[in-house]
């Protein structure tokens, strides 16, 4: 019986030990006038201390996705280029916090520098 407990004492350790990792999705938008802009928008991930860390672009629908993230701070930002237009998140990304087994939902709305 004994030996049975220990067991299944090891499986549960082993099961808590299993590092899932986080995911980042969201969308992004920019405005240009009456139009919006969804698709071609450069995302950008940081790490806690500002070195990039991940980039992608978002599809037709402005959606993006970064996946296998560990727990921590990121910091995320977006920039478009549209032939002489510029369009950014600002100066000031937005500070996402990552935690195993959690999907963090953002949007982000670019405007025209």
């Amino acid at each position: 019986m004994k030996k049975l407990f220990y067991i299944a004492l090891i499986l549960v350790a082993f099961a808590s030990c299993k590092s899932d990792e986080g995911v980042i999705i969201g969308t992004a938008s920019a405005a240009d006038g009456d139009e919006i802009i969804l698709s071609g928008i450069t995302v950008k991930l940081y790490t806690s201390e500002t070195d990039l860390y991940k980039t992608t672009t978002t599809d037709s629908k402005g959606d993006f996705v970064f996946t296998d993230l560990e727990s921590g701070n990121y910091f995320i930002g977006a920039t478009l280029v549209k032939g002489e237009d510029t369009f950014d998140t600002g100066n000031r990304p937005k500070i996402v916090y990552v935690n195993d087994e959690i999907e963090k939902k953002v949007a982000l709305s670019l405007t025209k520098k």
